[in-house]
């Protein structure tokens, strides 16, 4: 996954430098045949390019703060599991009788089968293999189960309900306490399914390529509102400003994929990883795997 995340900042990195050099050399051109060769037809007003500057900081700004809004909903989604996939087991550990010995194998289901969910659902949502990490949680029952379903994680979560409603039958649970129940996974449910709607639904392509074709103009023109007033200076000058609107349209093309594996991506393995040890924590598991630490200020 970091050599993924590395690889990815290197080729965004690229694809930036690339285009600001095409720019800045473009600009030297346009400074030589103007200077040397008295192209003077070249000179464009640079009232207009202020405008069309403008023009194009509100549509980068409105584009960073659509993707910014993605991301932080990921986030704040990704937040919401955490929390009630805690909440969970601390029901279970509550809520759930003694009556016929098995309290804690129940729970310790729940909980082994909430952590593989994380993991199969953070898998999902970046096309990865489903089941790495989730399947240290589950029996071979319920691999060839959940190996069934198109979506994995619903299944999972199949799984959980279903054991919560056989504790509720055996009268393990009260109608109260297994209403609350319900309703945290119920929660669950619908996080997953704002994660996959994040993920399914594109970007506006028409918007996406109207920012594009803009940027395009503007650095097009912006030497030749430049020249005739600071000559030379025209050349650092434009690799300083199309720098600036390729990095900040770049920025915002990252962080509108919250779920992509990039250095900007929600941390979901790091995220699950956390889940899995707090669970395991709070059911007494006599091993409790390591954090997955950040590395070179990425998180994983």
């Amino acid at each position: 996954m970091y050599v993924k995340e590395v690889f990815s900042l290197w080729r965004l990195l690229r694809d930036i430098w690339v285009g600001v050099l095409a720019v800045t050399t473009y600009a030297a051109l346009v400074f030589y045949l103007y200077q040397y060769h008295h192209w003077h037809f070249l000179e464009f007003p640079i009232s207009i390019i202020s405008i069309m500057g403008t023009a194009l900081s509100l549509l980068l700004g409105f584009r960073t703060n659509s993707a910014y809004d993605r991301w932080w909903e990921g986030r704040q989604i990704w937040g919401t599991i955490v929390n009630e996939s805690r909440t969970l087991v601390r029901q279970s550990l509550a809520f759930i009788d003694n009556t016929d010995g098995e309290k804690d194998q129940v729970i310790k289901h729940i909980a082994h089968l909430q952590i593989a969910w994380c993991y199969a659902l953070s898998n999902s949502l970046r096309r990865e293999p489903v089941l790495v990490n989730a399947n240290l949680y589950l029996t071979e029952e319920e691999l060839a189960y959940v190996a069934r379903h198109d979506n994995i994680p619903n299944a999972i979560l199949y799984l959980i309900e279903m054991e919560v409603a056989g504790r509720y039958r055996k009268g393990q649970l009260t109608e109260h306490f297994f209403q609350n129940m319900d309703r945290t996974l119920q929660i669950l449910c619908e996080a997953m399914g704002k994660c996959e709607r994040i993920k399914n639904t594109i970007f506006p392509t028409q918007y996406s390529f109207f920012v594009h074709l803009t940027i395009f103009l503007f650095t097009i023109i912006l030497p030749m509102g430049l020249i005739a007033s600071i000559g030379r200076i025209a050349i650092p000058v434009t690799f300083l400003i199309s720098s600036l609107f390729f990095y900040v349209e770049s920025i915002s093309y990252v962080m509108q994929n919250p779920f992509e594996g990039s250095p900007n991506d929600t941390p979901m393995t790091s995220i699950s990883r956390t889940i899995e040890i707090n669970l395991l924590q709070l059911i007494e598991a006599p091993q409790i795997p390591d954090k997955i630490l950040p590395k070179d200020g990425y998180v994983m």
